[in-house]
């Protein structure tokens, strides 16, 4: 998140499919934009090639659009839509996003079991932040953050996390599971580091140090305490080596709350 974007997104891209938001993405977007300045555009991609499937996509998704629309007109926060035909999904978001001048694309985690190959390439060629939400509940009612640290949480991280507790009024903590990464000592050093890097922003987060053989196994459990966990795609992710192999499938199959990825435009996703 850009230095002027310190109180939220000021445009926010939100592709949808042609039913209903599983992952609550309206919600999420309403409390990431700006509120007094900011603005979300909805977009629907259309790929069918065949006119009666085309025409049947197009008026779905102009009705989920429409709808997303209404929900945050209703609370107050502008928004547009769009309904864009291109040769994939893919090329379709990357060119409304640019057109849009987007600071940030927020689109669905729709699979726990394995991530789709659209999200991994969006991460790698979005030249915007990029942030993919599974939902368990409605993100305006939460009332705890995880934020699993390996190294300190970079300041896009933390100005997001900072919007998002202020917005929801979600209590913020830090988890350290001590064991292959790194000591006790060490968890204890980065999450108070962590905690006063976050006050900056006027947040006091908690924390939560432990110890495990099976990290991801570990993380999973003490998700079950909090509403949404957020991770990072490489330093600012504690599983840093790998980003949509095993170990992310894991821990999207271990977490027990709503989960979010969050990747800010300048970080570089590893390799697979």
């Amino acid at each position: 998140m850009s230095e002027r974007n310190k109180i939220g997104y000021k445009r926010v891209l939100v592709p949808v499919g042609d039913k209903s938001d599983p992952n609550m993405l309206t919600e999420l977007s309403s409390i990431l934009v700006d509120p007094r300045r900011g603005a979300v555009q909805f977009t629907h991609v259309t790929t069918d090639r065949s006119f009666v499937g085309s025409q049947e996509n197009w008026r779905t998704g102009s009705e989920s659009v429409a709808e997303s629309q209404h929900t945050l007109r209703e609370e107050g926060i502008e928004s547009t839509g769009t309904i864009r035909t291109a040769s994939t999904a893919l090329d379709g978001i990357l060119e409304e996003a640019e057109e849009y001048e987007a600071d940030a694309i927020l689109i669905g985690w729709t699979d726990k079991e394995s991530v789709s190959s659209l999200v991994d390439r969006l991460l790698r060629k979005a030249n915007c932040d990029v942030i993919v939400f599974s939902a368990d509940d409605d993100p305006i009612d939460a009332e705890s953050i995880l934020v699993p640290v390996v190294v300190p949480p970079d300041e896009n991280r933390l100005q997001m996390l900072a919007i998002m507790s202020q917005r929801t009024e979600a209590r913020v903590t830090f988890g350290y599971v001590a064991g292959a990464e790194g000591s006790e000592q060490d968890g204890r050093d980065l999450l108070d580091q962590s905690v006063d890097r976050l006050a900056k922003y006027g947040v006091q987060a908690e924390t939560e140090l432990t110890s495990a053989s099976n990290p991801i196994q570990k993380l999973g459990e003490l998700s079950a305490d909090h509403d949404i966990m957020v991770i990072g795609t490489s330093r600012g992710w504690w599983l840093r080596k790998t980003l949509f192999g095993r170990k992310t499938d894991k821990i999207a199959n271990e977490a027990q709350c709503s989960l979010l990825m969050h990747k800010w435009q300048g970080e570089v996703p590893p390799e697979s």
